[in-house]
């Protein structure tokens, strides 16, 4: 048997501490024992084989080379959870993905220096807003987002492709998760990651193009803010006992944005109004109804069952989409990596490559696709 050299202990305890696990868990993960093996290795009290360390590595979602490295790597930072009902056994899934955005932005930011680039200056520049409806107007022109053009717009697909372009524009990159995150809606909706010269926003492509519509501004308002999230929630009213008045502040922004209140002159509105408004605006049926509703422009005595009817509507929608995901075989997988990666990233990496500043394999695992399928 091929002797293991010594290991790093301090890089695995950080390691295992990034990925949110504590020793025992990390031991269940990667064995059927249950001794708690990985204890044992950070003490220096035992060692672990060569099939360990990569099990452990893949756990931990780090290269194997980093568990014997004698420079120590850096704890990552804590992003504020935000999200109700979170299930905390899926907490470990949430955490492998902002693993990835931070090892990417770590090799972002270093590119990005290293070419001269300056700083995101958009980043925070919104913190000091304090209303809604004021910040809304500011993303819009800072961003040179057109709510005409959302409405002229045909699908929600494309509506959605414009928003993350205006992001992506302005230095901002945008990813969604992919099958292999195992992810579902209710473990997250969205995730900012502030960083000074890449700050990077996540969706879950497995929610609906509506809800991610909404969920893109609203972590686009954390970036405007430079606070970091986890967030599931699309209620931007103060009705949910456990929602943060950070979550609840940003949810507010995006129906001020995606919304504006001058947009509906009417007194009142209807379901068929709704169901026309969502087409136009792109947006969920609930979503309008809720921002109707807050407006004053749903009738009292048809709010609560109108709000039964539209929510039951919207988690059958979710259902078959979930659904439809589920018995896809899988699609292409390049397309796929590249609509998780984002465009932005995915061009920083292939123009890097172009330069001969990285080689191939580096940009293979990077991209995780061949660079020349960029």
């Amino acid at each position: 048997m091929i002797s293991v050299p010594p290991t790093n202990r301090e890089n695995l305890r950080v390691a295992r501490e990034n990925i949110g696990l504590s020793t025992l868990d990390a031991s269940k993960g990667i064995s059927a024992s249950k001794k708690d093996l990985v204890s044992a290795w950070e003490s220096g009290d035992a060692s672990p084989s060569w099939p360990q360390i990569a099990k452990l590595s893949k756990l931990y979602n780090v290269s194997e080379l980093i568990f014997f490295s004698p420079k120590v790597i850096r704890r990552y930072k804590s992003v504020p959870d935000f999200r109700v009902g979170k299930d905390s056994a899926n907490d470990e899934k949430v955490q492998k993905l902002i693993n990835l955005v931070i090892t990417r932005q770590e090799w972002l930011e270093r590119k990005l220096r290293s070419s001269g680039s300056a700083k995101n200056d958009l980043q925070g520049s919104g913190k000091k807003i304090e209303s809604p409806k004021v910040l809304a107007n500011f993303i819009s022109a800072k961003l040179n987002i057109d709510l005409n053009a959302i409405k002229r717009i045909h699908g929600r697909e494309k509506a959605l492709d414009y928003l993350l372009q205006k992001a992506e524009d302005k230095g901002i990159f945008v990813g969604k998760t992919i099958s292999y995150h195992r992810l579902e809606v209710a473990d997250m909706r969205g995730l900012f990651v502030s960083n000074d010269y890449c700050p990077f926003i996540v969706l879950n492509r497995k929610d609906t193009l509506s809800a991610q519509i909404f969920s893109f501004i609203h972590e686009l308002t954390h970036f405007f803010r430079k606070t970091d999230a986890i967030s599931n929630s699309l209620n931007f009213r103060n009705t949910e006992k456990n929602l943060n008045p950070e979550e609840i502040f940003c949810n507010k922004v995006a129906a001020n944005l995606l919304l504006p209140e001058q947009e509906f002159t009417r007194e009142f509105y209807n379901k068929h109004d709704i169901e026309d408004i969502s087409n136009i605006y792109k947006v969920s049926k609930l979503f309008i109804f809720y921002r109707l509703k807050d407006l004053g422009k749903i009738h009292k005595e048809i709010q609560d069952s109108l709000e039964k009817e539209i929510d039951a509507e919207m988690q059958e929608n979710l259902l078959l989409k979930q659904e439809f995901e589920g018995r896809k075989k899988g699609g292409n997988y390049i397309n796929n990596m590249k609509d998780s990666n984002g465009d932005l990233f995915n061009r920083v990496v292939y123009n890097t490559y172009l330069e001969n500043k990285i080689g191939y394999v580096e940009a293979s695992r990077l991209l995780r696709f061949a660079p020349n399928q960029v």
